[in-house]
């Protein structure tokens, strides 16, 4: 450290007089006629200064982790041989159209749209001339039409499902006569529940 400068000391004066008073003084000396005592105060150089430190800045806290996009699953469907029927719009569907349940000369039942009934060849017995059924020969029909009434309103929903299974049974199980034939009534009537307030 430096010395002490002029600047940096205080000089103190203890002065009596002759009455025995006594008086202390900073840097003015005694007045004539006084005894002065003289007492040099060094006075401490002040501190080097020293800039103010700043607090260290915490380090930023890191992100939580973010978690992975979930990849959306996809389920690939095969493909079906028949191309489902395209959906209808509500305001374009309709009430289903009347339909008839029937029955034939030999009570099979079946249902239809058509207003005509049905006519089929009823076989009858033939006989000889003098009535024997053994001697009968040939083949002989009567032709009837088909006993058909209308279905009811309110069941007519259902009975148009039933006949729709019915039409798939035939082709998928080939019982009709006319596979072709029987095939695009299937679609015909399916075209009919797909546009009805029934699907």
């Amino acid at each position: 450290m430096a010395p002490a400068t002029a600047q940096d000391a205080v000089v103190i004066y203890r002065c009596t007089d002759a009455s025995g008073a006594v008086t202390v003084q900073n840097d003015v000396r005694c007045p004539g006629g006084s005894r002065e005592e003289r007492r040099v105060i060094e006075t401490a150089a002040p501190p080097p200064y020293t800039p103010p430190v700043e607090p260290p800045v915490p380090a930023p806290e890191p992100a939580p982790p973010t978690e992975p996009t979930p990849v959306p699953t996809v389920i690939e469907t095969p493909a079906s041989d028949t191309p489902p029927d395209p959906p209808v719009p509500p305001a374009e569907r309709t009430p289903p159209p009347p339909l008839f349940a029937c029955k034939t000369w030999n009570r099979e039942e079946y249902f239809s749209d058509s207003t005509t009934p049905a006519q089929r060849c009823a076989p009858m017995r033939t006989t000889g001339l003098g009535g024997d059924p053994a001697q009968g020969a040939g083949a002989a029909c009567m032709v009837v039409s088909d006993f058909c009434q209308p279905v009811p309103e309110a069941a007519l929903c259902e009975s148009w499902r039933d006949h729709l299974m019915r039409s798939e049974a035939i082709v998928e199980f080939d019982r009709a006569q006319d596979p072709d034939a029987a095939a695009a009534e299937l679609e015909r009537i399916r075209t009919i529940v797909a546009h009805s307030t029934c699907d």
